[in-house]
């Protein structure tokens, strides 16, 4: 299998390979041969390995792995951005001169795609296999990047290889097993020996103690090595371990191999199992008191031992195995194990190690009451609290463990626990942080107000999160109530959040009527954001409950916006930092109401990250994919989901999750990816559960409607309860559209009637814009199946017009479409044949093979046989070369100089073999090649600096 995995990485595109069985199966030696194969095959191999003593420190597998060849071989050539990264977590990265790392606010999903960079540019030269062992103790920062490298690893020639024990890695396993859905990576599950095999290892002992060992040993390599090496000693001398599922032999075994130690030899051994694995003999030394000359003399004797052996690092060594480390860890009497902590973190202090460096043997050598170790601890976890939340959350739990008691520390003990929720949640650990919320709350009195107040918001909101708003709503409304009269601020503060609990619920005559409230309040204070998030709270409501013509709930919905639009943004960026998801409202109603959004989002980024608002910096990206899919930006849409999924699988946040998702299925539909879009959708569907309406029901109709399965469209819209009015009216206009076109195309043209005339109502009576292009397709559609094709095609020619007034190239281009098939219905062909080239042109440009091919279908059907123009040979010249392409056609044309298929391209970009093979011809066309091979040669002259 490894050997498969080995020739296929190397043709392209990356690998993953999984080892799972229980300790001591022989993981760590296949991967050690694969390690030997993968360099005898001229592959880079860079190796890492977790330990379990070392957990907590952020991002260690990856450092252990990746730091050893950039120390070597700076990473140069990588962005500014992948730089910076990669510095905040890689030593050797930090070190570079004029590279500073990025203080990232949600850095996991950030540092995954700058080591996908990374590898792609390793394994430029030469194939990749990067080699992880024991991944089951791996940290958890570390953890996330390589579930996101499963999920979308690096488009090139990269192996990636894991070895883990079977049950200890749930996540990863979980990643490990889509991928091997995805026909991305292998598993294997590994076994013990055979009795002869076992034999083969054995063969001093007679036939009788072999199979007594076997069968002690249940044929595991590692625990026969090991009783092996006790055969000839008692294994009952030594300290027994308490190593939880190893057999209690194996276990007496290896305290026996540490116990008949010298004391010189078992003092160090003891010094470097506190000091880490691998280790350095310097910190081994401190850790235990002695000096660097009795070390390395007892060092020799270990690694003739073979209780310890060499690295590929200078003055690194490692335990035989890590079950080794834990015998002699645990065979460490307790006070001399604490007191090897704290000198270990006293030598590294000497060091300037920094306090996360040093947290982890603080940590284990503190006593409680030791407030110097309380604040090293709350220091470290606020060093690490934005890349490795899980991690920050730990070490405040730590220092609160060690804070004393009583009300003096108090106030100390509040910033703890709200520290600590905040990294709970970023993490994806919401029960936990809605559980330290609660202590920090039970710890405040009734005064002061203001921290009383902004602990229930927070507490409210997670409430909400873990889908608990009975408990929200008694939280808020008992705070409320408790208000006294000069608390304005405080009172707007309960109730906006008090809104967002029934928005939650989708009661948005609840959310109105709150939100003015909080409005009156916040002039009140005198506090212009709280008026602003309040004014944004209303125009949201006010749009969401917009049905049928009602021209006065229209413009008193579009007055509200306008007011909240002129108060944000004359607000300046100080007074929103701490209030960005006034700004994420605010872009959502713009999104819904056919506005542009794009500079309130791009604000909310911005903001977002100088602040460190990782979830809402990601939301806000999300936000822009949208409005770029509306403006036909299919690439940087594709580009925003990408991100925004990636997020969510880090965060756990359903609702990112769902937005990153269900965008990526409009991409895949508007690209004519119909089993991405069935795949992304479903994603969607199961993101948002059953908590509140969504439009994952109707966009998973959509896919399958582009897969050619009506029916099963339909049975999807009757399922999902798309006509929920908690949808935005848009969102229920474009889902109209899908039971429209899922009706006709079963010949259910009354049924589609039907459905057709709820239009305007759904539109809550806007008539302009996308809202007037949507109405204006699903009528023309339906006059078409009728066979009114004169008003089908004046009707459809609207319908282009308003969204070519806004800017919606995609829904003018379906529109287009419509109305040409129409006009040729009606006889006027060359009129046809116009609009049909128009919309294939303008929505081959956006790279929207799925609505264009509409088009180029019906312009065969009128006896055309349309391909990309051809041009002369020195127009790729006089362009710019490869400029004449666009960006996904020069991806593919890269690709086809490297001498990849059409399956292998197709499999590196997501697209089907059907998509890359007119993405080929379009390149042909433009380039005036007539073969792959032409195209290949332009590339090399380009990159070869001949284009010139």
């Amino acid at each position: 299998m490894l050997e498969r995995a080995l020739e296929a990485v190397e043709r392209g595109p990356a690998r993953a390979v999984g080892l799972r069985g229980e300790p001591g199966i022989g993981k760590s030696r296949l991967l050690a041969e694969l390690a030997s194969r993968a360099e005898e095959r001229g592959h880079l191999v860079l190796e890492g390995r977790a330990t379990e003593l070392e957990r907590d420190l952020p991002y260690a597998l990856l450092i252990d792995a990746f730091d050893r060849q950039l120390a070597t071989d700076p990473p140069r050539r990588l962005d500014d951005e992948h730089l910076a990264q990669l510095a905040a977590v890689l030593p050797a990265v930090a070190g570079m001169p004029g590279v500073e790392a990025a203080a990232s606010p949600d850095g996991r999903h950030h540092v995954a795609r700058a080591i996908r960079g990374l590898l792609e540019l390793l394994a430029a030269p030469r194939p990749v296999t990067v080699l992880l062992d024991d991944v089951q103790w791996a940290d958890p920062a570390s953890a996330d990047v390589v579930a996101l490298l499963l999920h979308r690893p690096p488009p090139t020639r990269v192996l990636l290889g894991l070895a883990t024990r079977a049950g200890r890695a749930p996540d990863l396993e979980a990643a490990l097993e889509v991928a091997v859905r995805n026909g991305s990576a292998d598993v294997l599950d590994v076994g013990p020996l055979s009795r002869r095999a076992a034999d083969g290892l054995l063969p001093s002992l007679r036939r009788a103690a072999r199979e007594r060992l076997y069968l002690e040993s249940g044929g595991n390599p590692f625990y026969l090595d090991a009783l092996a090496r006790a055969a000839g000693s008692d294994p009952r001398r030594g300290v027994a371990t308490g190593m939880v599922g190893v057999p209690r032999a194996v276990r007496a075994a290896l305290a026996g191999e540490v116990g008949v130690l010298p004391g010189h030899m078992r003092e160090v051994l003891e010094g470097a199992a506190v000091a880490g694995d691998p280790f350095e003999p310097e910190l081994a030394g401190a850790a235990v008191g002695l000096s660097e000359t009795a070390v390395l003399s007892a060092l020799d004797e270990l690694l003739a031992a073979d209780l310890i052996r060499p690295t590929d690092q200078p003055r690194r060594f490692r335990f035989r195995h890590p079950l080794v480390r834990r015998a002699v860890y645990e065979g460490t009497a307790g006070g001399s194990r604490l007191a090897a902590h704290a000198r270990a973190a006293e030598a590294l202090a000497a060091r300037g190690a920094t306090a996360a460096q040093r947290a982890h043997h603080a940590e284990r050598a503190a006593r409680p009451g030791d407030m110097d170790a309380v604040n090293l601890l709350a220091e470290a976890a606020e060093e690490t609290a934005t890349r490795a939340p899980a991690t920050a959350a730990g070490w405040y739990g730590s220092a609160l463990r060690l804070l004393p008691d009583g009300p003096e520390h108090d106030e100390r003990r509040l910033a703890l626990l709200r520290a600590q929720a905040d990294a709970f949640t970023a993490a994806n650990r919401a029960v936990d942080g809605r559980d330290a919320l609660r202590r920090a709350l039970s710890l405040l009195p009734t005064e002061p107000v203001v921290e009383r107040t902004e602990t229930i918001v927070a507490l409210a909101h997670l409430e909400v999160w873990i889908v608990n708003p009975d408990e929200a709503n008694h939280l808020l409304t008992e705070a409320r109530s408790a208000l006294g009269p000069g608390a304005p601020r405080e009172f707007a503060t309960l109730t906006l959040e008090l809104a967002h609990e029934r928005e939650s619920s989708g009661d948005y005559e609840a959310v109105e009527t709150l939100a003015e409230e909080a409005r009156a309040a916040a002039q009140e204070a005198g506090d212009q954001v709280l008026e602003a998030a309040a004014l944004v709270r209303a125009a949201d409501a006010a749009a969401m409950r917009l049905r049928g013509i009602d021209e006065a709930a229209l413009a008193g919905a579009e007055g509200l916006l306008d007011r909240a639009e002129r108060l944000v943004t004359s607000l300046p960026d100080e007074a929103l930092a701490d209030h960005l998801e006034t700004l994420l409202w605010l872009a959502t109603a713009q999104l819904y109401a056919d506005r542009s959004a794009g500079p309130t989002a791009r604000r909310g980024i911005r903001l977002a990250r100088e602040s460190g608002h990782g979830f809402l910096a990601t939301a806000f990206v999300a936000l822009l994919g949208y409005v770029a899919e509306w403006s036909g930006d299919l690439e940087q849409a594709q580009k925003s989901a990408e991100e925004a999924v990636e997020s969510a699988l880090v965060s756990g946040n359903a609702t990112i999750m769902y937005w990153g998702s269900q965008l990526s299925a409009w991409v895949a539909l508007a690209e004519g990816r119909a089993s991405d879009a069935v795949t992304d959708a479903e994603l969607a569907v199961e993101a948002t559960g059953s908590r509140s309406p969504s439009s994952a029901g109707w966009t998973l109709a959509d896919a399958h409607l582009a897969s050619g399965e009506a029916r099963k469209a339909l049975e999807i819209l009757d399922e999902s309860g798309w006509v929920d009015p908690g949808l935005p009216p848009s969102d229920r206009l474009r889902a109209l559209e899908v039971v429209v076109r899922a009706h006709l195309a079963l010949d259910r043209t009354d049924d589609a009637a039907e459905w057709a005339a709820r239009a305007p109502d759904e539109a809550g009576g806007r008539q302009t814009g996308t809202f007037g292009a949507i109405s204006s397709l699903i009528e023309a559609q339906l006059l078409l199946a009728r066979g009114d094709s004169k008003k089908a095609a004046g009707t459809a020619l609207r319908g282009a017009e308003a969204a070519h007034e806004v800017g919606a190239p995609l829904w003018e281009g379906r529109c287009r479409t419509v109305a040409g098939e129409a006009l040729a219905a009606e006889g006027k062909s060359d009129e046809a044949l116009a609009e049909l080239r128009r919309a294939a042109d303008d929505l081959d440009a956006r790279g929207a093979a799925g609505y264009r091919d509409a088009a180029l279908r019906i312009l065969r059907r009128l006896g055309e046989r349309p391909r990309p123009a051809p041009a002369q040979p020195a127009a790729a010249d006089q362009a710019g070369g490869l400029a004449v392409l666009t960006p996904r056609e020069r991806e593919v044309a890269a690709l086809v100089a490297e001498g990849r298929t059409n399956r292998q391209i197709g499999a590196q970009l997501h697209l089907s073999e059907k998509t890359i093979e007119k993405h080929v011809s379009s390149a042909m066309g433009k380039l005036g090649v007539s073969s792959r091979t032409g195209i290949a040669r332009l590339v090399e002259r380009e990159t070869t600096g001949l284009g010139s």
